[in-house]
């Protein structure tokens, strides 16, 4: 195992780093489980925004990729809507000879936009499945439609959940699967297919394997993201990618929020946007959109420094990776290497208490207001439990409601009473799916008011 002082000391070296390129994956870097996947990842992971999607005119894009396989890094994050990524994914695999035992070792996740596989109303549309032979002959074959036998994805992504309406898309005909299919199939539906081989949908008719997991992602929305797990009652969905970092209890608040619920229900948790895509560090607070977006140095004079940020976002109870977009690496000076930087950081990260993400909460706060988290929604006060109804049966009350929706601070408990009296106090739970959560209460110790849920915090 390796210090983050060790790490960069050996970096150093110019010798130590042909021996890297020779033998990929050489460092032993500790891991985390990627929850139900059972896949073990490294606590940072390389993702396919920055120099892999806006690449600058001297910047060997896929050399960021060889140099993260090369210092053990096993997470490897992309996406269709990533421009050039894919395809520089492609050149690093070919430049490092990936075959089967080095290809097991690494967790290769991409995504999909498309909220269907199947909608008549827009045939020569793209779907999730044009997406995923993209995805899969963009990073394993010729980029041209072929697909080498045995390719596949560890994990293929919905991308960027943002509404409701997204979340009933993409379950169209799921319930489906076995009977009679709608005319329009959502993602969902279709994806089982891929990572199942079967073909309940009618889209996959040789059955083939192309995927290992199904995961959504999202920046915006906790409310969204939970409705996506909360409905799925297949275990379809292993992990799922979130928006955060140490902005987010003034922002979305997705870790009071949708980190509970995920890690309650056995999801692998990724985390991305560490640095807001760069707005920690003097680009403007919106989505990249050219070159000169993508910040190349390590860190900001004055600014945090990358390690706090690295440091409060692995310490969230039930992260299992956090992705980083990369800038530029340099294989001479690893001091400029903003791989080694965050590498190095998070081999250094042990759980921060909570004093000390206060501390770097505070530390951000009077650097950077709410809005450089430009891609979440603001969630500035609590929201009560929704669907509040009691009964009688068979001599109990029976109280049910929908969670509530935390903002800076936890849900601590729901509180039930009757009228201004207490009845009963919950230690928080989330809501794992769809069907409310639920309290009994004996009938004798009713006086005929109305009851109330009320989370506390």
């Amino acid at each position: 195992m390796y210090s983050r002082r060790e790490l960069m000391r050996a970096l150093g070296t110019l010798p130590f780093i042909p021996r890297l390129r020779a033998q990929p994956g050489a460092l032993d870097l500790r891991h985390r489980l990627l929850g139900r996947t059972g896949s073990w990842v490294v606590p940072l992971g390389l993702g396919g925004q920055a120099s892999l999607q806006w690449t600058g005119e001297d910047i060997d894009a896929p050399d960021i990729v060889v140099r993260a396989f090369e210092l053990g890094v096993n997470y490897f994050d992309t996406a269709n809507a990533y421009g050039p990524s894919q395809a520089n994914y492609g050149e690093a695999f070919r430049r490092l000879n990936l075959d089967q035992a080095a290809r097991e070792r690494i967790f290769v996740a991409s995504k999909t936009g498309n909220r269907y596989a199947f909608n008549p109303a827009a045939p020569n549309a793209a779907t999730a499945l044009s997406d995923l032979r993209r995805s899969l002959t963009t990073l394993f074959g010729d980029g041209s439609g072929y697909i080498p036998e045995g390719a596949y994805l560890d994990s293929f992504q919905i991308h960027n959940l943002t509404t409701l309406q997204q979340v009933d898309q993409i379950y169209e005909g799921v319930a489906d699967r076995g009977s009679k299919m709608p005319d329009r199939i959502g993602a969902l539906a279709a994806l089982m297919d891929y990572r199942d081989g079967t073909d309940y949908t009618g889209l996959n008719p040789e059955r083939r394997r192309w995927i290992r997991h199904i995961g959504i992602t999202g920046h915006q929305s906790s409310p969204v993201l939970m409705s996506a797990i909360q409905r799925d009652r297949w275990d379809m969905i292993d992990t799922v990618l979130i928006g955060m970092n140490a902005n987010d209890r003034r922002c979305a608040c997705h870790q009071n929020n949708v980190l509970p619920l995920a890690v309650a229900r056995g999801l692998g948790v990724i985390v991305m946007k560490v640095f807001a895509d760069g707005a920690f560090y003097g680009k403007p607070a919106r989505f990249s959109n050219n070159p000169g977006d993508v910040v190349l140095s390590v860190g900001q004079s004055g600014g945090i420094a990358c390690s706090d940020l690295i440091h409060y976002v692995e310490s969230l109870p039930g992260v299992s990776t956090v992705i980083t977009g990369i800038g530029k690496v340099d294989r001479q000076n690893p001091e400029n290497d903003q791989l080694v930087a965050n590498l190095s950081a998070s081999l250094d990260s042990d759980v921060a208490s909570p004093a000390a993400l206060r501390s770097i909460e505070d530390t951000l706060a009077s650097l950077h207001p709410p809005a450089a988290n430009y891609f979440n929604e603001r969630r500035e006060n609590l929201t009560q439990p929704s669907g509040v109804s009691a009964e009688l049966d068979s001599g109990r009350m029976i109280v049910r409601w929908s969670n509530a929706f935390a903002a800076a601070e936890p849900i601590r408990s729901y509180e039930i009473y009757e009228g201004d009296r207490q009845l009963l106090s919950i230690p928080y739970r989330p809501q794992l799916t769809t069907e409310p959560l639920t309290a009994w209460l004996p009938a004798g110790e009713l006086q005929g008011g109305a009851i109330r849920v009320v989370a506390a915090v």
